[in-house]
């Protein structure tokens, strides 16, 4: 399985201005809307933070996953949001996320969606390609640098 066939770079997102796990995934979520990719943006988002709400999905180190299922994708996608300030995103090290990942799948490609976090938490394990994203000055770079740590794993 190779992530980038499911990476949305024109949803990437190189600078988020929000402050808050809330605030920062309805804006990622506006932004796959935006572009066509879902349409009900409310029904999404509520899913989740739904999610959130079980518990959070930043898995510390300043990286978060969020994640959930909807029939408005045909498989799966994935897009990239960061914030150098870094977000409150109830993160059980207590660090602010820069980093946020979120995938979207149908739940009947539940299977691909269950690869695509596995091969994200390998794909996170590399200090220097997070670094690398907290780094970049374009969506470009961001895309590059997955591009390359993918590339490795």
């Amino acid at each position: 399985m190779k992530l980038t066939h499911y990476i949305r770079p024109d949803c990437f997102i190189a600078e988020l201005p929000e402050k808050t796990r809330e605030d920062a995934l309805r804006r990622i979520v506006h932004a796959v809307a935006e572009k066509g990719y879902i349409s009900d943006e409310n029904a999404v988002f509520a899913k989740l933070m739904e999610r959130e709400n079980i518990q959070s999905t930043a898995v510390g180190n300043g990286i978060a996953i969020p994640h959930c299922f909807t029939d408005e994708v045909p498989d799966l996608i994935i897009t990239l949001a960061r914030s150098r300030a870094g977000l409150e995103f109830d993160s059980f090290d207590g660090k602010p996320t820069q980093v946020v990942f979120l995938l979207m799948g149908n739940r009947k490609e539940h299977s691909l969606h269950l690869k695509a976090l596995a091969r994200i938490a390998r794909l996170i394990k590399s200090t220097s390609f997070i670094e690398r994203i907290v780094a970049s000055s374009t969506v470009e770079d961001m895309v590059r640098a997955f591009e390359q740590e993918e590339g490795k794993i």
